[in-house]
């Protein structure tokens, strides 16, 4: 079975900075919807202190904040980035923490609009959040639109703030066919601009939120021949993180280019799925060349599948040099993951990794 986000998230509070961080990165990079995460964060900032807790901390805004720690966000802010230059790690952090707050659902962060005002006048370290793009999101929560379809249309052009509207309307389960109609279109091209535009907020918003039952929509997106709406796909397709996700892709994979299956390994990467290790070993074959091969066998290794530990021990030997040096911080929960394991095969395990890393 592989690594799964329960583990990390223990992982997040661990003795060793090094495992701390590559929790946090394999999680981070996963499009988890645990809100347990954030607790973590805050206790190992309490704990070890901010700069020391995780020194390579990653952009949060793949998480999903949850609205009950958009208080206590701010408040933490405040104080990590007073008598802190921008470059200050801990300042940094502080500029991640409220980014990934400007993008969670509006309804999260409607109450706290002002006190984020209050809190970009402290620091620039906050100028990617935009006060006034929350404020538009957060006008349009309550608001219905009954003749959006009509409108989308006969006249898509006359919706000036389209995103918003789109997601407002799907937030109140309005907008099924709206969206499927968007995403249908981007697989054929010769739409009018105005129309285009509406194709890619629906797709915009797919990748900004878990739209459980539209992953065959997505699939025929990833190997779409504009590398923009296919890597657009492939987020929207990871966050799904379903069992359909990998069946789909077993289907289509040899038919994808080069292009198309890289986009599929990351999306199987980052789900971690019980299957997934399986898949990846399956799929082998079928791999248009050695970057395919190089990147099917990393995507295995971070599934940290010690079920099929064998399987996993080989791709860890014949995984490249160069390949091994990208994965080399990821493989720090390694140790305490080998924990579980019985004694030799624990030893072996080790041995290996302590080989590949003098190499």
């Amino acid at each position: 079975m592989a690594l799964n986000d329960t583990t990390l998230i223990g992982l997040l509070n661990h003795e060793k900075q090094n495992v701390r961080s590559a929790a946090l990165e394999l999680l981070s990079s996963s499009f988890s919807n645990d809100k347990r995460w954030l607790p973590k964060i805050f206790e190992a900032w309490d704990l070890y202190g901010v700069s020391e807790a995780f020194p390579e901390f990653p952009l949060l805004t793949y998480f999903s904040i949850p609205a009950e720690f958009v208080g206590e966000c701010i408040e933490r802010a405040g104080k990590m980035v007073t008598g802190r230059e921008l470059t200050d790690r801990t300042c940094r952090c502080a500029g991640k923490l409220i980014e990934a707050v400007s993008v969670s659902a509006p309804v999260t962060f409607a109450p706290h609009i002002p006190a984020i005002r209050q809190l970009k006048q402290t620091s620039k370290i906050f100028f990617r959040v935009s006060d006034q793009k929350m404020q538009a999101r957060c006008e349009w929560i309550d608001r219905d639109f009954p003749d959006l379809a009509e409108t989308l249309s006969t006249n898509p052009g006359s919706v000036g703030n389209l995103y918003e509207v789109l997601e407002s309307q799907f937030l109140q389960g309005r907008i099924d066919d709206i969206l499927k109609e968007g995403l249908i279109a981007l697989q054929t091209s010769g739409q009018e601009r105005s129309a285009e535009q509406v194709s890619l907020a629906c797709l915009e918003l797919s990748s900004r939120y878990r739209l459980i039952g539209y992953e065959a929509y997505f699939v025929e997106l990833i190997d779409h021949m504009d590398a923009m709406i296919a890597d657009t796909a492939a987020i929207s397709l990871a966050r799904c993180r379903t069992d359909t996700t990998l069946s789909l892709i077993a289907d289509r994979f040899s038919d994808y280019s080069k292009s198309g299956q890289l986009r599929s390994i990351d999306v199987l990467r980052r789900g971690r799925l019980p299957k997934t290790s399986e898949l990846l070993r399956f799929l082998r074959p079928h791999g248009r060349g050695h970057e395919v091969q190089n990147a099917l066998v990393a995507s295995e290794i971070l599934q940290f599948d010690f079920t099929a530990l064998e399987d996993w021990l080989e791709s860890l030997v014949i995984v490249e040099d160069s390949i091994f040096s990208r994965l080399r911080s990821q493989l720090a929960v390694i140790e305490p993951l080998a924990e579980t394991l019985p004694e030799s095969d624990k030893e072996r395990t080790l041995q290996l990794l302590r080989s590949r890393s003098k190499e």
